[in-house]
């Protein structure tokens, strides 16, 4: 039994359940942000407080997914943990949000979960470590601010799809920076604190950030449990995409079929008419 996989299993399902069950703490009080320099003062306080709290809870997800891409060998392997952590969020925003979470959405968990452990049981190690191509981490980055450049503009104009283009965004820009921390860590011959002395570390940490800043909007027009699910399906399928290109690593047949369970699953959560939209005013429409 391979105990280091488990234990960076493990590592990577307790930071799946910060980051999502923080995303859920900060939707809760999010519209405190709302409020300006007013969020300091008398009773904005405390909201403010429970949001800063959300976000610390996110932060800390990020040396937990360090940690767990130090002890496992794919990026992939690390980001579809992230389905994990849909039952952490579906608790919280049932019971602590009061948002809907009825058959369809468990329905929709089990597929991300069943997925998972797909992804997770057919895993197999890279022949030879891992190596990979700064010209094709360009290109993809490139091609992913070139799609989101063209969907975003009609999305802020129309509020159509407002919610799901900037939750993609977010969870593109997450796995983005879990494919840099990855790259950080074999730059640095797998030396948790060796890969501070390569500039990748320094590239995803604020890419995360910008991320928790795109997360903040899409909740301004969407629920937790429509956001958050959306944001983890690009956390999951990016970096899948992503490390054919960049590592040459390729997936078993059975794990793409985890891929797509992990997808309908978020589908199921995200099809239009299932979700409210939360208007400016703090409403539902």
């Amino acid at each position: 039994m391979d105990w280091q996989l488990l234990a960076g299993l493990a590592t990577g399902c307790a930071a799946s359940l910060c980051m999502n069950v923080g995303k859920g703490v900060q939707k809760m009080k999010v519209r405190v942000l709302a409020q300006g320099r007013a969020a300091f003062a008398g009773k904005n306080r405390r909201d403010l407080a429970v949001w800063t709290f959300g976000v610390l809870m996110t932060a800390s997800a990020t040396v937990l997914f360090s940690k767990a891409l130090q002890m496992t060998d794919k990026p992939s392997i690390v980001s579809s943990l992230n389905g994990v952590g849909l039952i952490g969020l579906a608790l919280f925003s049932h019971f602590i949000l009061k948002e809907r979470v009825g058959r369809r959405e468990v329905a929709a968990v089990g597929l991300i979960i069943a997925g998972t452990a797909l992804v997770q049981f057919f895993n197999v190690k890279p022949e030879g470590g891992q190596a990979y191509s700064f010209q094709w981490l360009l290109r993809c980055a490139g091609g992913a601010a070139a799609v989101f450049a063209v969907l975003i503009i009609p999305a802020v104009k129309t509020g159509r799809g407002f919610a799901f283009t900037f939750g993609a965004l977010a969870g593109t820009l997450i796995g983005f920076a879990l494919m840099l921390g990855d790259i950080a860590l074999i730059e640095s011959g797998g030396d948790f604190l060796g890969q501070l002395r390569n500039p990748y570390p320094y590239v995803a940490v604020p890419t995360g950030a910008l991320a928790m800043a795109v997360t903040q909007v899409a909740f301004f027009r969407g629920s937790a449990v429509f956001v958050v699910p959306t944001i983890n399906s690009f956390i999951i399928i990016v970096p899948m995409v992503m490390e054919v290109f960049i590592f040459g690593a390729a997936l078993v047949f059975l794990q793409y079929a985890g891929a797509a369970a992990i997808v309908a699953g978020i589908v199921t959560l995200t099809t239009p008419g299932k979700q409210p939209d939360v208007s400016p005013r703090g409403g539902v429409c």
